[in-house]
């Protein structure tokens, strides 16, 4: 089979480039930012729907929405709560990771715990690794943006 025109790529092989059941990948990232599986949604309408939903849902309670964080930064905030409370420290939901890594190191110097250099250590490497992804993101991103413009002239 050939492929003749871009129309007939989104068709070829069973479904379009990251096709999730029929949803778009930034309402993808909503249902999971708000701990709803993509996969129960069956279309768009569906999901806005339970997005809208949830976020009314958390209003009502009283819980923060969610800010957009990519998943390693969700990740590593959720180990350095584990860390921050196995060395005592009791932490917000509204702290930044910087300020959770410097709570957990004066702790850490402070208080004697030893025992969790290492886990820290390799908390603040894997920390160090998503900054840089972001950045590289973010350079290739502006040098997409220069050579649109160039191109286009502007």
């Amino acid at each position: 089979m050939s492929i003749n025109s871009i129309g007939q790529l989104g068709s070829y092989g069973g479904g379009g480039f990251g096709s999730s059941g029929g949803i778009s990948e930034e309402t993808r990232r909503k249902l999971i930012a708000l701990g709803i599986d993509p996969r129960t949604v069956t279309s768009e309408a569906q999901a806005q729907i339970l997005i809208k939903n949830a976020i009314q849902m958390r209003k009502n309670a009283k819980i923060p929405l969610p800010v957009n964080i990519c998943p390693g930064q969700q990740e590593l905030i959720s180990k350095a709560k584990t860390l921050a409370a196995k060395t005592g420290l009791i932490v917000s939901n509204t702290i930044p990771l910087e300020q959770i890594l410097k709570a957990i190191s004066d702790k850490i110097e402070k208080g004697g715990y030893e025992e969790f250099k290492s886990e820290f250590a390799s908390l603040q490497e894997a920390c160090c690794k998503v900054k840089q992804n972001e950045d590289a993101v973010f350079a290739s991103m502006n040098l997409n943006a220069a050579i649109n413009k160039m191109m286009l002239g502007l």
